[in-house]
């Protein structure tokens, strides 16, 4: 009986009513649009990022992690048999890592050149989606001797497809090596430090330029399915490795495993505050309704509503004022947020690439999630009880005898 009367309480004056209903739906539409926003560029950063150069975990000799150390190294045929042997559900890209300089006939840059083989590499990155057709492919068996490089890189050194480069580096003995290589694709990626010092050859084209024995690499990329296997995978690569250096991609990249945690923060402290702004109208609108029906609320308490069910009638009309505001707002978020969930929103037009020179996409990807759905109801029906607590109280001060009389 409470909520009923309450719920036609709301709708007495239907122009109040729908003047905070729609604030509320606004604030909550603003805020519900804002988090999705925001859930996905981090979601799509990070996701770009173990795509292309993270992975979910990365394995290497502790000293190859200290100091880059090219003899610092660890044996492919022993790894591979402990991960088959151990049944778990990954795909691993063993690498070569080497830090030289690429030349063409026109400058030099500093780059880590990843040898790799193709089709392991293919299972975990995916540097080679990222070659358009115009541009190449990712190490074709037929090229001699091929070098795939980035945008960024190509145009510092004035190259394109078929370029001659030269890659120097020092291998494990200490001795200057010098190989020559053709471009035979150009990618690029969102991230662009990335991609301002990273080049692909194939790891048996510059195997024998290292001076390390057969079947030493330095580097182990691991896939898994999605996160939260990253989660289970991890802990269990690092026992049955102990002797290397085991690290999931937050450890790879503390920065952005931080980013991903503070947006989720970033996202309710946005909502708290629309709703603490809404708080203030709902607060005003309630009470000009408690005030207006001063007689109304007194005849209730003289012929026998006790004042908690008053209490609870003024409660029950700010929660459903609340909710119905909010649902209409999220609702309103939902229907301008799913139709560039596949497609994206394109923020290039804005700042060109300098979005990507900070390791963010152009495109942003929205993101809804169940928690999502379930943090704002929560922070609404908080906000909704906080603010009813005034109005009520109000309501509760008021004099039967002395009510009816005015």
């Amino acid at each position: 009986m409470i909520a009923n009367l309450a719920w036609k309480n709301i709708w007495r004056n239907k122009v109040r009513s729908g003047v905070i209903l729609g604030a509320i739906g606004v604030g909550l539409f603003a805020g519900f649009y804002s988090s999705a926003f925001m859930s996905g560029w981090v979601a799509g950063t990070v996701s770009s990022d173990v795509d292309t150069y993270l992975s979910h975990a990365q394995m290497h000799d502790t000293a190859f992690l200290a100091n880059g150390d090219v003899s610092a190294f660890f044996m492919q045929a022993q790894a591979a048999e402990k991960i088959e042997q151990s049944g778990l559900p990954v795909s691993v890209s063993f690498r070569l890592k080497l830090s030289g300089m690429l030349a063409s006939a026109n400058n030099a840059i500093g780059v880590s050149a990843k040898g790799v083989a193709v089709e392991e590499e293919k299972a975990v990155s995916a540097i080679w989606r990222q070659i358009p057709d115009t541009l190449g492919a990712f190490l074709p068996n037929e090229a001699r001797m091929p070098v795939v490089i980035s945008r960024k890189i190509a145009e510092k050194l004035k190259v394109k497809l078929k370029s001659k480069l030269i890659f120097t580096f020092q291998d494990a003995t200490g001795e200057m090596q010098s190989v020559a290589f053709r471009v035979c694709g150009i990618y690029k990626t969102t991230n662009g430090a990335f991609d301002e010092g990273n080049i692909f050859v194939r790891r048996d084209d510059i195997f024998a330029y290292t001076g390390l024995p057969d079947g030493a690499v330095h580097e182990a990329g691991v896939k898994v399915a999605d996160m939260e296997t990253c989660r289970l995978v991890v802990p269990q690569l690092k026992a049955l490795f102990p002797e290397l250096d085991v690290q999931g991609w937050g450890e790879i990249n503390p920065m952005l495993a931080v980013s991903m945690e503070m947006m989720e923060i970033f996202a309710i402290i946005i909502n708290v505050i629309f709703l603490f702004a809404l708080s203030f109208g709902i607060i005003n609108t309630m009470l000009m309704a408690v005030l207006e029906r001063t007689r109304e609320l007194g005849m209730l308490g003289a012929i026998g509503m006790s004042k908690g069910k008053i209490f609870r009638m003024i409660m029950l009309e700010t929660v459903f004022l609340t909710l119905l505001g909010s649902l209409a707002g999220m609702a309103a978020g939902v229907a301008a947020i799913a139709p560039v969930m596949e497609s994206g929103i394109d923020l290039s037009f804005m700042m060109e690439d300098m979005f990507e020179d900070f390791g963010f996409g152009s495109v942003i990807y929205p993101v809804l999630s169940v928690e999502m759905f379930v943090e704002i109801l929560a922070l609404v029906i908080i906000a909704g009880i906080i603010s009813a607590i005034y109005p009520a109280r109000k309501a509760l001060k008021l004099n039967p005898l002395d009510a009816i009389r005015k």
